[in-house]
């Protein structure tokens, strides 16, 4: 009790001097959800499963789109396409469990974040539009779908590198 009682006060007074610890993430989502934005009545624990389920399940998709690579190439592109884009999905909404759909969006949508993450879901709804349009040709379709994937791919790593300090830097 001694000890726990001189943390708080050197707390304290660190927070007097200005030099206020950094919450960790546990404390950030449960200030986030006592703010109203998280997932309303979901403890902590129940955020984190659903963010690990999202996540897994985006994995999952995004592996066994894979497997559905061949019928991409074969004419059917709407199974790899849906897969792909369904796992994109999951793994993005992923962290509306941990601090809600609103903080989420913010996020997606803040300074440097906005046009990767545009870019990023535009072309998630560009593969889907171009694997159930059927004016194409069938080698039309898998170039177009090809490309959107790659530029996915690319957004996706630049959207990432918006989260690392200095990150984009090189990329301006």
């Amino acid at each position: 009790e001694l000890l726990e009682g001189m943390d708080s006060a050197g707390e304290a007074f660190q927070s007097l001097l200005g030099n206020n610890r950094e919450l960790s993430l546990r404390e950030q989502i449960e200030e986030a959800t006592a703010a109203g934005e998280g997932c309303c009545s979901l403890t902590y624990e129940e955020r984190v499963i659903g963010f690990a389920g999202c996540v897994l399940g985006g994995l999952f998709l995004n592996c066994f789109s894979l497997i559905r690579l061949g019928e991409l190439l074969l004419g059917n592109p709407t199974p790899f396409a849906v897969c792909f884009t369904l796992g994109n999905l999951l793994s993005l909404g992923s962290m509306c469990f941990l601090v809600g759909p609103m903080r989420q969006f913010r996020n997606l949508m803040s300074g440097r974040r906005a046009l990767p993450a545009t870019v990023y879901i535009t072309m998630m709804l560009c593969t889907l539009f171009v694997a159930f349009t059927s004016d194409l040709t069938h080698l039309e379709r898998v170039v177009l779908i090809i490309g959107c994937l790659a530029l996915q791919c690319i957004a996706l790593a630049w959207y990432v590198l918006s989260y690392i300090p200095f990150g984009q830097s090189h990329l301006y």
